[in-house]
């Protein structure tokens, strides 16, 4: 049995489809391990005599709890939203709901299950995505402390002109800022508050 799901951030809708393209069923559960457990229990109830494949659009973004709460319990393949996009766009009525991507996913499944690359999980991959992630904090971080830089500077520009990178040698060292904060500048005593 091969189960499409189409993977959101709230809720994943899976479509299950027997080897024959019928649909055996869908369920829409939410993005909690209790709801992963009663998606189990479905698909281990409709499955019957059949081996449940899994596939999922998504595997790293919105998809990685479910993809973490599967992999243990089923083979699990990653489909690369495009090709459900050319199914649907080859379809006589090329329309787009939660259904249909799942139900899109498991035609997917069907007419490539070997060609799919097989998610997988490692401790090289989980290092990896944190140290991404991380990184990413980081570059959005000093953009932010950079912006705001920026943005003070402008502020001290208006009101002493250049003159204020003479005050102090680093005009955002702590004691630079204390004084900014404190100031009441002569033009606009509301400009640095």
């Amino acid at each position: 049995m091969f189960v499409g799901v189409d993977v959101h951030k709230d809720t994943h809708t899976a479509v299950g489809v027997s080897p024959f393209g019928e649909k055996l069923f869908e369920v829409t559960v939410g993005n909690y391990q209790k709801d992963f457990e009663i998606l189990a229990e479905t698909v281990n109830r409709e499955a019957g005599v059949l081996s449940p494949y899994f596939g999922l659009e998504d595997c790293s973004g919105f998809g990685e709890r479910l993809a973490l709460f599967l992999v243990e319990r089923y083979p699990l393949v990653h489909v690369p939203p495009v090709l459900v996009d050319r199914l649907r766009k080859n379809a006589t009525h090329p329309e787009k709901s939660d259904s249909l991507d799942a139900l899109g996913v498991a035609k997917v499944m069907m007419q490539n299950i070997d060609t799919l690359p097989v998610y997988t999980i490692s401790e090289e991959s989980k290092r990896a995505k944190q140290l991404k992630e991380l990184s990413h904090d980081r570059e959005f971080l000093v953009a932010e402390r950079t912006r705001l830089k920026n943005q003070l500077h402008v502020l001290l520009h208006r009101v002493y002109n250049s003159k204020y990178t003479t005050y102090f040698k680093d005009p955002f060292s702590l004691k630079a800022l204390r004084h900014w904060v404190k100031v009441r500048p002569p033009c606009d005593t509301l400009l640095l508050r």
